[in-house]
């Protein structure tokens, strides 16, 4: 029952702590952001002198300018016309029907009037009776002499004169030029007799028809392509008031639908309301995803919180520099989410993350494509991290990614080639700021959350490291017996999903209490005196077992990370410390009266994969030295029987291995142990070597 209490009491704690940690990175994420989303206010009146220089905030049409542009586009516009060549065609045909007439009229018997009138009959040239009276008593020369003369005119006429049907305007200009014309042509033409020229004239000018016709759709569709040309639009920081001069209403009305101006109604909720939906969205979305696919992170209130700090630096970067975006250390937060957390979980969180950058730099598409490529190409970099200086070739292959990507974007997007090759040169500083960034917080985070990293352990497994230098010069059998408990570690840990170089490190340094005193320990005595033959077995427990504790303590001294601490304080577990607790037995009258636990190592049992390995590497790496004569089937059954025990007395209880895992770890023993204790050749010695 009080378990149970207690269990439910620490969940709630936890589920408090994590509703603090989001409502706090919500809080400090929105009031960041609402500084880009929400717009200052300004209150103006037309005429007044401005005393600062305000920008339009995002792209404008300015709609005064915009209807003085298109009345200017529209009337710019040609009125389109349509010229039909059949109009040419008609007036020809009907002078040579008049003209096939004439004669075959002039030879009836029949009076001049009826003459006339039969003349007139299906002819579309509208002359008096006493042009038909003339055209009829022509000779035959005159009357070819004048038809031909019409023919010319007439076809040069149309080919050269645009005649208007008058629909859209007063065409009475195209007829004065077509009747000019005519009277030209007929005066320079071959026609020497007045009356001839008279008859061309009257003829020609009822000829004059219009052969160019209005086009009233053609016309508006060219209008309306040029009102689409026209629109007057303001440019996102273009500088819409300036300071020092006076306002005008064209700009008072550009700025109230910029939403600049202070009104009873300027207060606009829904973006206030909007930006908070969109950051709670983001962040349920990277809380539920850790959740999910990473419970112990989400279970670690420690990295859970530092994931929401790096969040919250993340867009805080963001925003201070927004007004220089391409200085933005777009890298940093991505390199250190990746070293200190996880490099597959840094892609999804940081990602997201994306989304909030890309309102911090008031929606930027350039930075928001960097920001997407700097938190992908970093969890692909820094994959196989080794050691610090691999972090100088991260910002190295990062610069190169974001100086090629800005001048190729600002390419695309800008034909401002200075301003491109400014952008690429504050990409490379802010890549370079990246790097200093992270390595300058890398070492806070890392001790401050006692996070260890890939780089701090391979640091810690460096020979020079002051502890290990002493457990080297003051416990070398220990030193020995560690690296070889590393070796098989590292290769168990390899099989079973463990981290390798945790668990190599952490054997390293497992035994470091047995500095304190080196000598009640067999691996670092010398020839066959053995402090513990002097004393009681239950003093050399105590002596035995506080190495433990002496370890833990030499560890805080040291600055050891927990993550070790805790592998030292486990990796015996409650173990019996068996020799020296039959040894006690056997010299007891009361056996009975021994207790078992004062001969049990305090514990507690392994917790982690990492520790409970190490637990098993110790047991089987010291029994095996001891066999004298190891053969592969000795080497088997030891480890066998090593991990047998631990088994049967519940110290891998604690931790998630299966039986399976047990399996690969016995396999990966022998299989290391047989190379280590593999049977040498003994070299024949020289009999003449003293001859």
């Amino acid at each position: 029952m009080n378990k149970n209490i207690l269990s439910e009491m620490r969940e709630s704690t936890d589920t408090r702590n994590k509703t603090l940690i989001f409502a706090t990175t919500f809080i400090i994420i929105y009031f960041v952001l609402i500084t880009s989303i929400v717009t200052q206010k300004y209150s103006l009146i037309e005429g007044e002198i401005a005393n600062v220089d305000i920008k339009a905030t995002r792209e404008v049409v300015d709609e005064i300018a915009t209807k003085a542009r298109e009345k200017q586009a529209v009337e710019s516009v040609p009125l389109q016309y349509n010229k039909k060549p059949e109009i040419k065609n008609n007036v020809i045909e009907d002078i040579d029907k008049l003209f096939n007439k004439i004669p075959l009229v002039a030879n009836l018997e029949i009076s001049d009037k009826e003459k006339i009138n039969k003349l007139r009959e299906g002819i579309n040239i509208k002359l008096s009776d006493e042009d038909y009276m003339e055209l009829l008593k022509l000779e035959k020369d005159d009357l070819a002499n004048l038809k031909a003369t019409l023919l010319k005119t007439i076809s040069e006429l149309y080919d050269g004169v645009n005649i208007s049907d008058g629909s859209a305007g007063d065409n009475s200009d195209d007829i004065k030029k077509a009747r000019e014309f005519i009277i030209e042509r007929i005066n320079d033409s071959e026609l020497n007799k007045k009356t001839l020229k008279n008859l061309a004239t009257v003829i020609a000018y009822s000829e004059i028809k219009p052969n160019f016709f209005y086009d009233k759709e053609k016309t508006e569709e060219l209008r309306q392509e040029a009102k689409k040309r026209a629109p007057v639009v303001i440019k996102k920081g273009q500088i819409i008031v300036k300071e020092g001069e006076p306002v005008t209403k064209a700009q008072i009305d550009i700025l109230a639908k910029l939403g600049l101006l202070n009104s009873k109604d300027s207060f606009e909720w829904y973006i206030y309301l909007s930006l908070g939906i969109l950051i709670a969205l983001v962040m349920t979305i990277q809380w539920v995803y850790i959740r999910k696919f990473n419970r112990e992170i989400f279970n670690n209130l420690s990295k859970l919180g530092l994931i929401n700090i790096f969040t919250c630096m993340f867009v805080i970067f963001a925003r201070v520099l927004s007004k220089q975006p391409f200085l933005i250390p777009l890298a940093c937060i991505p390199m250190l989410f990746t070293l200190l957390i996880d490099g597959k979980l840094s892609l999804v969180v940081n990602g997201l993350t994306c989304i909030l950058i890309s309102c911090a730099v008031e929606f930027n598409v350039e930075i928001t494509l960097l920001t997407i490529i700097n938190v992908l190409s970093i969890s692909i970099i820094l994959k196989k991290m080794q050691q610090r200086n691999d972090i100088l070739y991260s910002v190295l292959y990062v610069s190169i990614i974001n100086v090629i990507l800005t001048f190729s974007a600002g390419v695309l997007l800008s034909n401002n080639t200075v301003d491109v090759v400014k952008k690429a040169g504050f990409s490379l500083v802010g890549s370079i700021l990246s790097g200093v960034f992270t390595i300058g917080f890398l070492p806070f985070f890392e001790s401050t959350f006692d996070i260890v990293t890939t780089i701090k352990l391979l640091e810690l497994s460096n020979p020079n490291n002051p502890l290990l230098k002493r457990l080297l010069m003051e416990a070398p059998g220990t030193y020995h017996h560690s690296v070889l408990v590393g070796n098989l570690a590292e290769m168990a840990a390899e099989q079973v999903g463990g981290s390798p170089v945790l668990s190599r490190v952490a054997s390293y340094y497992h035994d470091i209490g047995k500095i304190k005193r080196p000598y009640f320990f067999k691996e670092n005595q010398l020839g066959n005196d053995n402090p513990h033959d002097k004393i009681n077995p239950n003093l050399s427990t105590l002596i035995i077992t506080a190495h433990v504790k002496d370890g833990i303590e030499l560890a805080e001294e040291y600055k050891i990370p927990k993550v070790i601490r805790d592998i030292i304080e486990q990796h015996h577990g409650t173990t019996l410390v068996k020799y020296f607790y039959i040894t006690m037995k056997n010299s007891m009258e009361n056996p009975e009266e021994i207790k078992e636990e004062d001969f049990r190592y305090p514990g507690p049992k392994p917790e982690s994969k990492e520790a409970a390995i190490i637990m098993l590497a110790d047991s089987v790496e010291a029994a095996v030295r001891s066999i004298n004569d190891p053969t592969k089937g000795k080497i088997e059954e030891m480890v066998n029987n090593i991990i047998k025990g631990k088994l049967n007395e519940g110290q891998l209880d604690n931790c998630d291995l299966t039986l399976k895992d047990i399996d690969k770890i016995r396999n990966s023993f022998v299989k290391i142990l047989l190379g280590i204790y593999h049977q040498r050749i003994e070299y024949p010695t020289d009999k003449w070597e003293n001859k």
